[in-house]
Order: structure tokens, then C-alpha cells, then sequence
């Protein structure tokens, strides 16, 4: 799994070295397509391939059917892990409907396809595309061989089932392998890990690369010799970083572990730098455009709810309570049923050096993730995830016979009311992936145009404008956009034929003459000062 971070990262800055040289190939107006990036993602794929063959990983699923044939609990298990990657399968063969992904994920690496290069996107509607962007790397090559989005969505899918054999290697050092696979279980069958697991978000990369982040540190405590593990502990951080700058505040996690375990400041300024070198080019590429190698964050350009959180002993509890049990996009109230006796356990005494540090780590996770802004929801909670579920089956599982069974037979209850969940919600995907419905219905069906969803219903936009740039005002979320343009946050006098507007039409005696309007999605097309 080490290597396979490390790949992933120097394909990602290969990329980023690309389209910033502007040797993405030359823009294509009509379709996002270069020989390039197909060139590229091939070479990505058969890298992963030659990986996977070098290591053997076949031997893995051999050796855990030999370990669970006989094992009728842990074969229950891997049915329930498989069942539910099937459904999130099923999500993500469905168009997009992320907000995050519409807005920005996909849509710029989208612009950055259309233009034939990697640069900063000025203005107050894309300025996420300062931030490091190690995905969506990525998901810009996927937008070669995929427009449609489907093959960044497998992407992400794909780093969900990553996640799961990062943790199965974490939880191993723990547990047996029965619970091994209920940890697996607890985790990916949250309700958080399915939503994300189908759609092209970058939550799921993140907490890939901190799993195994978090397992080669406990390798170097295991041997503290061997410094190597601690190196590629903060290498591995760095990528996460490089995936969601949020993730820098695990940085200071592993700072107080490292120092409170050796003492020893050296090593723990060396962590820091390796760490925050391999998003180093990112943190330039910021600077360089907005004078703040963090942008947005500290910029006047985010609003309130971005801002640092103030602790308050009582909101501290309410929110705990409320990300576990009643937030939008739910964890998994499992975590919580079992606290007290989590909490007995510890204060007791009497644990292993290892689970020590996993929850003084959980611990500082926790402390952190409560002190940074919380726009996400518990998605931003997911990192941590893993740890906690180890724990959890950890500590129940040393206790008597009465609570261990309470504890399967509830997670297996709740596992398969969340997979139950899971499908229900991705139902309404399955008429357009069986052809009994079409992409352009869904859609007009599913997207919230009242919120700045865009779409063009039945290609009429692109029948109308074929190669010509669109100036694009007050419309938010754009992937769908199959055209050409240029929004007006980041117009800048650049030629164009037309201009759409979406809800507002404020501006209109300025455009020049109305030729489309669409009623349902509130879009009107004007020809643009009569020129093209």
C-alpha cells in the first residue's frame, strides 16, 4: 500500500508539471480530450497493474479465504463488505450530482482540460483552485477518457476499497482476523463512507493516504531504529495534505506524539519538514498567484462558517452528539452506544503501549478536527474513522461474553440497516444504468437549479453557440455545461460569442439579443452585443 501512495503521488505531480508548462495538449473547444492525458492515465493504469503483480495481490484473498472458509461470522463478514461495494457500484454508474463535485472537483479540472493547461483561476467562484488539488489531478485525466465523470467517480470508489485494505493492514497489529473484519465492516458501511464512496469528492483519498500514514508510524514506534517508517509516515501525511489541506491538522497530531514518545524535537521538526514539503509546489503555486501559499483560508473571501472554532464545553458535547446521531450526512451512531464502556476501559488502565497511542491519537484527532471549520459535515470526521473503529471492536472485544455479542449482533443489525439505506438512495440510479430513462432526464429530474445547478437540457446550448465561448453569469455549479466558457468571476475581457444567465437577468439590456431560454432550468442564452 506504500507503494502504491508513493505512485499516486508522483503521477499526480507529473500531472500538476504538465499543466503547468501547458503541455496538456492544445485546448479543444467542442470536447475535453488530449492525447496527452489518455497517454498519461494508461501509463497510471499499468503502473498500478505491474504493482499489483509484482506484490502478488492475489495471495492476499487467498490467504483470507484459507484463515475464514471455516469461519461462518467472518464469511458473513466479507458477504456484508462485498454487498456493499455492489451498491455503491451502483452509485456510481449514475451521472453526479455532488455539490462540491459540480461545483469545483470536476468542473475545474474541466476548465483546465479546455484551456490545454494547469493555472489560477482568478475571481470569487472557483477560488478552491489555489488549494493543493492532488485528486483531482487525477479525475483531470479521467475527464479525458470520461467526460461524463463516471471514471472520476470510480476513482474515489476505488479509494474507498483502498481504505479498507489500509485498515485491514492497521487492524491486524490489533485484532484477529474475525475482527479485523468487523472493523472493516464498522467502517465502510458508515453511512459517510457510502455516499462518498459515489461521488467525486476527495474525502476518501485523503483518509487512504492517513490510514497508511497512521500505520507506518506505528510501525516506527514498534522499532524505533528504523527511522525509515517515520519518513514515510510524513511523506505519506504530505500526500494527504497535497489531497485536502485540511489534513494539515493531523501535522500537529503526530508532532506531540512523536515528542512525547522521544522527546527527542529533532525528530519531530523533521517530520514537519518532509511533511510539509511534498505539498510544497502547491503551497508555491498559491503564493505566487495570491500571496498566500493557504488560499482561501485567511483570505476575506470565505465566509463565517470557514472560520475557526471557539471551544465551548457544552457546544463541544452537542456537537459530538449531533455528528454521531442526527447530522445531514450520518457517521454511524454505533460509535457512541459503546462510549462509556470505551471510556471505563482507558481511565482502568492496563493497556498496551499501541492502543495507548492509537487513542491518545484518536484523542488529538478529535481535539483538532473540533477546532477547525466544519463546513463538511462529518465528512471532514472521515480520516479518523478507521482508528476509532479499531478501537472500538479492540476494547469490546475484551470484554465478557454478553457485551461481545451485543456488540456483533448490534453492528451487524446496524451494518445492514445503513447497506439498506445505501440502497434506497442509489435506487434512482438504477432506470438510467438498465436504459430504461436517459442521462438528460435524470438530471433535469435530480439537479437543484433553484441552487445554481446548471444543465443543458438536450445539448440545445451546444447546437446554438457549436465552438464559440460562452461568458457565463450567475450560475454556480458548471460541469454540465457542454460548451465552451468562460464565467464572468474570471471573465477578463476574454472574446466571447454569447451570455447566459441563470435565475438573475438583471444585466439583459446589455447582452444584445435573447436566442434560447429555458423556463425550467431559468437559463436565457443572449447574443453578445450582436457579435460573434
Amino acid at each position: 500500500m506504500v507503494e502504491l501512495a508513493m505512485i499516486l503521488g508522483i503521477f499526480s505531480y507529473l500531472i500538476l508539471g504538465l499543466g503547468i508548462m501547458g503541455n496538456l495538449g492544445p485546448p479543444r473547444l467542442d470536447r475535453v480530450e488530449t492525447g496527452v492525458l489518455r497517454s498519461l492515465g494508461i501509463i497510471i493504469l499499468f503502473s498500478i497493474i505491474f504493482l499489483a503483480i509484482k506484490k502478488k495481490f492475489w495471495v492476499f484473498f487467498i490467504d483470507l479465504w484459507q484463515e475464514t472458509k471455516n469461519d461462518k461470522i467472518s464469511l458473513l463478514f466479507i458477504g456484508l463488505l462485498s454487498f456493499q461495494g455492489l451498491v455503491n457500484v451502483i452509485g456510481v454508474l449514475g451521472p453526479e450530482l455532488g455539490f462540491d463535485a459540480l461545483w469545483y472537483h470536476l468542473t475545474i479540472p474541466k476548465i483546465f482540460l479546455q484551456q490545454g493547461r494547469i493555472f489560477f483561476i482568478k475571481g470569487n467562484l472557483f477560488y478552491y483552485n489555489a488549494m493543493p488539488k492532488l485528486t483531482e489531478m487525477f479525475y483531470l485525466v479521467s475527464l479525458a477518457f470520461s467526460p461524463s465523470g463516471l471514471l472520476a467517480k470510480t476513482i474515489h470508489f476505488l479509494f474507498g476499497i483502498g481504505c479498507i485494505f489500509g485498515l485491514f493492514n492497521l487492524s491486524r497489529r490489533f485484532l484477529k482476523t474475525r475482527e479485523v473484519l468487523l472493523a472493516c465492516l464498522v467502517f465502510y458501511t458508515t453511512l459517510i463512507v457510502g455516499w462518498q464512496s459515489i461521488t467525486a469528492y476527495v474525502d476518501l483519498a485523503r483518509t487512504f493516504f492517513e490510514i497508511i500514514s497512521l500505520d507506518l508510524f506505528l510501525k516506527w514506534l514498534d522499532d524505533k531504529n528504523k527511522k525509515i517508517f517515520l519518513m514515510e509516515s510524513a511523506i505519506v501525511l504530505g500526500l494527504a495534505i497535497s489531497t485536502k489541506l485540511l489534513a494539515f491538522a493531523s501535522l500537529p497530531i503526530f508532532l506531540i506524539l512523536i515528542f512525547f514518545k522521544t522527546k527527542k524535537i529533532s525528530l519531530a521538526a523533521g517530520y514537519l519538514l518532509l511533511a510539509t514539503f511534498v505539498p510544497l509546489p502547491w503551497f508555491v503555486f498559491s503564493y505566487l498567484y495570491t500571496k498566500n501559499p493557504i488560499y482561501p483560508i485567511f483570505s476575506n473571501i470565505l465566509d463565517q462558517s470557514h472560520n475557526f472554532i471557539q471551544f465551548n464545553l457544552l457546544n463541544a458535547i452537542k456537537d459530538l452528539w449531533t455528528i454521531f446521531y442526527h447530522p445531514a450526512d450520518l457517521v454511524s451512531p454505533i460509535y457512541l452506544i459503546f462510549l462509556p464502556i470505551i471510556l471505563f476501559r482507558v481511565i482502568r488502565g492496563g493497556l498496551k503501549a499501541e492502543i495507548k497511542t492509537l487513542f491518545n491519537y484518536l484523542l488529538l484527532a478529535m481535539l483538532f478536527w473540533y477546532f477547525t471549520p466544519r463546513t463538511g459535515g462529518s465528512r471532514f470526521l472521515l480520516p479518523y474513522l478507521p482508528a476509532l473503529s479499531v478501537l472500538w471492536v479492540y476494547f469490546l472485544s475484551a470484554e465478557n461474553n454478553f457485551l461481545k455479542k451485543t456488540f456483533l449482533y448490534l453492528a451487524i443489525t446496524i451494518s445492514i440497516i445503513n447497506i439498506s439505506y445505501r440502497i434506497l438512495a442509489n435506487l434512482k440510479f438504477v432506470p438510467i444504468i438498465i436504459g430504461r430513462q436517459s442521462k438528460n432526464e435524470f438530471l433535469s429530474q435530480r439537479l437543484d437549479f433553484n441552487n445554481g445547478d446548471f444543465l443543458d437540457i438536450n445539448g440545445e446550448i451546444k447546437k446554438i453557440v457549436k465552438k464559440n465561448y460562452v461568458k457565463i453569469e450567475n450560475s454556480h455549479n458548471l460541469f454540465y455545461a457542454d460548451f465552451p466558457f468562460i464565467h464572468s468571476s474570471f471573465f477578463d475581457n476574454f472574446p466571447v460569442g454569447y451570455v447566459l444567465t441563470q435565475g438573475n437577468d438583471q444585466l439583459k439590456q446589455e447582452y444584445g439579443n435573447l436566442v434560447y431560454s429555458n423556463q425550467k432550468t431559468g437559463v436565457r442564452l443572449y447574443l453578445y452585443k450582436g457579435k460573434i
